[in-house]
């Protein structure tokens, strides 16, 4: 989908305090804004072999996810991630939804959604529309008089016509 986060990559960490010094020192640059300097360090790095380029990618998109303090959330699932879990898991069961309901496919799903379908849905439903109302009220009062009337009429003549033409 296109509104999905994904999940960050684990990251391969080195067990060379220097080369962690570097990350950290390339991490605290970048939380401060500094991003070409940081990936400048990260670079320096991975030419010196401290890092291999695999984990230069993964910090990138730590970096990218707002997670900057890569030793300390290596071992675990970064904060901002857990809320998002439950996000893609609800955003999930409404695809799924629309699929089983409309008969789509993922993609016009997915479509609908991002084009704010769900949320304009919601919206008429939570708004008072006079007309809705009026509807139910004329669905409860059931069909007009004139029209039960000529109903009638047109099945007495149908049933006459049908016994003219056994005769």
């Amino acid at each position: 989908m296109t509104g999905s986060v994904a999940k960050l990559p684990k990251l391969q960490l080195p067990k060379d305090d220097a080369a962690r010094a570097r990350l950290v020192e390339a991490s605290e640059l970048a939380e401060s804004g500094d991003l070409k300097a940081a990936q400048q360090i990260l670079k320096e790095a991975v030419s010196s072999g401290q890092i291999p380029p695999p984990l230069q990618r993964q910090v990138l998109s730590w970096w990218s996810a707002g997670e900057y303090d890569v030793l300390q959330s290596a071992g675990k699932a970064p904060k901002k991630d857990q809320p998002t879990e439950a996000k893609d898991d609800d955003m999930e069961a409404q695809v799924v939804k629309l699929m089983k309901e409309k008969q789509w496919s993922r993609k016009e799903a997915c479509q609908y959604i991002d084009e704010g379908g769900l949320d304009m849905e919601a919206m008429r439903a939570e708004m008072n529309n006079p007309m809705d109302e009026a509807f139910e009220k004329l669905k409860q009062q059931g069909p007009p008089q004139w029209f039960v009337e000529a109903m009638t009429n047109a099945q007495e003549k149908a049933k006459q016509e049908e016994t003219k033409a056994e005769e």
